[in-house]
């Protein structure tokens, strides 16, 4: 019989609404032509100024994830005929309040819908693992035509590296021995 096909429970409209504007510290933006290699390049993008910013190691995954769903929505559900995406525009922003915000800009019109998935079934997941990895994240149309979605994830703050963490670690395994 196969793996089954999503099925679609109920749709499930998302907010159309901006970001909250808060100051960026620096900003990454990438123009990709629609691609299979999009997702792929993406990612390399994200690990570049993940890395750069100094964001923890421990959240550069729940990115990189995210940042791959958000693209591959545009390659699956905006590069049809009638959008005619042929590029579209990402941007990751490193905020002032210990998060980064993942944009993405596409010509198509259609905003995205979370879909409730069939257990078993495979796919209709990317927008549900996006919002449970992100603080926040929304659409919103543009002007000109097109839409973005957009995706902030918290990030903590990197422990000091003066090495005054391995001391603490090191006397509490100490300490754990000696009991």
């Amino acid at each position: 019989m196969g793996t089954p096909t999503a099925m679609l429970v109920e749709n499930m409209p998302i907010m159309v609404r901006r970001p909250p504007a808060l100051p960026i510290r620096d900003r990454q933006h990438l123009r990709l032509v629609a691609t299979e290699t999009a997702p792929r390049l993406t990612r390399a993008l994200a690990d570049q100024a993940l890395h750069r910013w100094g964001v923890p190691r421990s959240v550069r995954p729940d990115v990189r994830l995210v940042v791959t769903e958000l693209v591959t929505n545009v390659l699956q559900h905006a590069t049809g005929v009638a959008d005619r995406i042929e590029v579209f525009d990402i941007v990751l922003d490193l905020l002032a309040d210990s998060a980064v915000r993942v944009l993405v800009f596409d010509a198509s019109a259609r905003m995205p819908i979370r879909k409730t998935p069939v257990p078993g079934a495979e796919g209709s997941r990317g927008l549900l693992l996006v919002s449970g990895l992100t603080r926040d994240w929304g659409a919103f149309p543009l002007r000109g035509g097109g839409k973005a979605v957009w995706a902030d994830i918290a990030v903590a703050a990197e422990p000091p590296q003066d090495g005054a963490d391995v001391r603490i670690v090191a006397r509490v395994l100490g300490a754990v021995r000696d009991l």
